[in-house]
Parts: C-alpha cells; structure tokens; sequence
C-alpha cells in the first residue's frame, strides 16, 4: 500500500505549517508505504488547512471512503494512468485556534497526533478492506512518529 498525505489546500495563516509539514509527510509515507494485506493499495490523507474554505463552506471533513479502481489521474501527484488503484481516502481538519496559539513545531507535531488519531477509524474498516491490517498500521505510525521525534499516542 502506497500511503500520501498532504496539505493540498491552506492560506496565508497556514503556508508556513504546510511547508514544514512536507518534509515530515514524505519521512511517514516513505516508512509506511508497504504490506498491510486486504485490498487497499493507496491511502489518501489530505489536510484542510484552509480556515478561509472550511469558513466558507461549512463543511465537515471528508470521511473515509473506499473506491475501487481509480486512476489518481490529477490527484496527490499522481500520473494520468488507466484505472487501476483500490483507494482509501478522508481528510483531517486541525482546530484553527489551536494553530493559531501554536509555534510552528507545536502546530506540526498536533497535526501529526490528529492523523494519528484518525487512523483509528481504520480499525473498524479492516473487515471491508478484506483483512487490511490496520492495527499494523497503526503500530508502525506510532513507532515513524516517535522516531521523528513527536510525542502522540492514543489520548
């Protein structure tokens, strides 16, 4: 499973936690990206981190969804290829207030955790992703993000 995770979207309040944030998506997608069983073969993150769009649209975070065969044509870097990925996909929306009252480290390692904590709807998936083994997933999340130095966990 190839996992992506980004900030696709953010505003001139949030650029800077977007730009410090690429570095630290790129270490977990490398050290996650692998074997997890069932049938997902890509895993979509994406940050909101535009409180101007979450403003003006008054919408709640995309849930998880599970597609069957998609092409990634234009989404997240990928190439315009033939359709051919089993996809999951959701967004996380951080507090706004809280970036706001936070550094730029102390916002990166709070979004960090709320990724973290939103993998957990991944448990109750596992038997739709045909034995995708989310607790794996989970462990190895834990221990890339510890590794980097963040300090998560199940709170």
């Amino acid at each position: 499973m190839k996992l992506i995770i980004s900030a696709s979207e953010c505003d001139t309040s949030t650029l800077k936690i977007a730009e410090a944030l690429r570095f630290v998506f790129q270490k977990f997608e490398d050290q996650l990206s692998g074997n997890y069983d069932g049938v997902i073969e890509h895993l979509w993150i994406d940050l909101e981190l535009s409180e101007m769009s979450f403003k003006a649209f008054g919408k709640p975070p995309k849930p998880f969804r599970f597609q069957k065969r998609v092409s990634g044509a234009g989404h997240m870097g990928l190439s315009a290829i033939p359709d051919s990925y089993n996809v999951g996909h959701y967004s996380v929306r951080p507090d706004f207030e809280i970036l706001k009252k936070n550094t730029i480290e102390q916002s990166v390692s709070y979004i960090i955790g709320l990724i973290y904590q939103s993998t957990e709807m991944l448990l109750d998936k596992q038997k739709r992703l045909s034995g995708f083994n989310a607790v794996d997933f989970r462990d190895k999340f834990l221990s890339v993000a510890i590794s980097l130095g963040f300090n998560i966990g199940d709170e």
